[in-house]
């Protein structure tokens, strides 16, 4: 059994029905993403067999119950309170202490997915991410934190998952606030070692709306921008191919990381179909940038359109999943995880 960590806004209540799974000893998630998008963001860890976990009962999910109101209620009121306290600080306390002890790289993977996606399908992907990016031992990843929002295994909902995936942004925000805050007082007020694990951002298809959501609630909140992320992953992007140049929220990403990714495949179809009948502009994921002069430094293009190993009947046609099916891309994006630079960038 391996372990790895969730962050969701999806629906977590005390509720039972058929379409919940349990996740703590009085909490259930919904599993068809058959909701609004909330605020309210949950933390915890998915423990699963890598050679056997298929179906979703195969993931055992376990949710952090909410903090207390009696300290929820003094941190409101500007008490003292340590985030550790808060389901947030646990993760992100199990994750330093694992860093500081680690004798090698043993980065983090945070990952967040794109549009028809239940829970079901975010877990078997991050089965995936396991078995490419954990398992192998060039790979400098060795934790994996998946952000799941409310999407649907419907294609016909695409307009419905684009507004989850906007609110959603606004909810990952606030966790990267919380982070923010767990560093300065981790490292600050109790002058704990910086650990030397990074952490990278790997977003696919819809998940970069959600990103581009992130930045712009950054901003709302006032929330100074600065590295938290090495490298900075963007795959098969179901955003408009201008997202990256100013005045857009996007433009702003690069102060997040020490370098952004661009994966497109201009055979991407999934992208190919968002086009013709959802949106106005190309996509960033079909055709990359739109004009490179107008991109800020360290963005670079990675054009896999040539490659001839996107394994599988649906993946040979549709183009969309390559950053796990494609063997030469995976160890492409491995490889920019060490700081190397794409054989696929022009």
């Amino acid at each position: 059994m391996v372990t790895h960590y969730i962050i969701t806004n999806r629906e977590v209540t005390s509720r039972k029905s058929k379409s919940y799974i349990s996740v703590n000893e009085k909490e259930f998630m919904r599993m068809d993403g058959d909701e609004e998008a909330r605020h309210n963001l949950r933390y915890g860890t998915v423990s699963f067999d890598p050679k056997k976990a298929k179906k979703l009962k195969d993931f055992k999910i376990q949710i952090i119950p909410e903090v207390a109101e009696a300290t929820l209620k003094e941190y409101t009121e500007g008490s003292p309170v340590s985030k550790a306290k808060f389901p947030s600080g646990k993760i992100f306390d199990e994750l330093y202490e694992a860093g500081s002890k680690a004798k090698s790289r043993e980065d983090i993977l945070v990952f967040v997915h794109g549009f028809k996606s239940d829970l079901e399908t975010a877990m078997q992907t991050l089965c995936e991410l396991h078995k490419k990016y954990v398992e192998p031992k060039d790979s400098p990843i060795c934790h994996i934190v998946l952000f799941t929002w409310p999407a649907k295994k419907q294609l016909l909902k695409y307009r419905s998952d684009a507004y989850d995936a906007s609110q959603s942004g606004f909810a990952l925000a606030r966790s990267m606030a919380s982070l923010r805050e767990y560093f300065k007082e981790k490292l600050v007020k109790e002058k704990k070692p910086q650990c030397e694990q990074k952490i990278h951002l790997l977003c696919h298809s819809m998940g970069n709306r959600v990103l581009e959501s992130m930045i712009a609630g950054l901003a709302d909140i006032g929330l100074e921008l600065n590295t938290l992320f090495g490298e900075i992953i963007l795959v098969g992007s179901d955003i408009d191919y201008d997202a990256l140049e100013r005045p857009k929220p996007m433009y702003r990403l690069i102060d997040l990381g020490e370098r952004i990714h661009v994966y497109f495949h201009n055979k991407d179809q999934a992208l190919g179909v968002s086009e013709i009948t959802k949106n106005a502009f190309n996509r960033l994921g079909r055709w990359g940038a739109k004009n490179t002069m107008n991109l800020p430094d360290d963005i670079y293009q990675c054009d896999v359109s040539d490659i001839e190993d996107d394994n599988g009947l649906l993946h040979e046609v549709v183009h969309h999943w390559y950053y796990t099916n494609s063997e030469s891309v995976i160890q492409d994006i491995t490889a920019v995880f060490w700081g190397r630079n794409s054989i696929f960038n022009f």
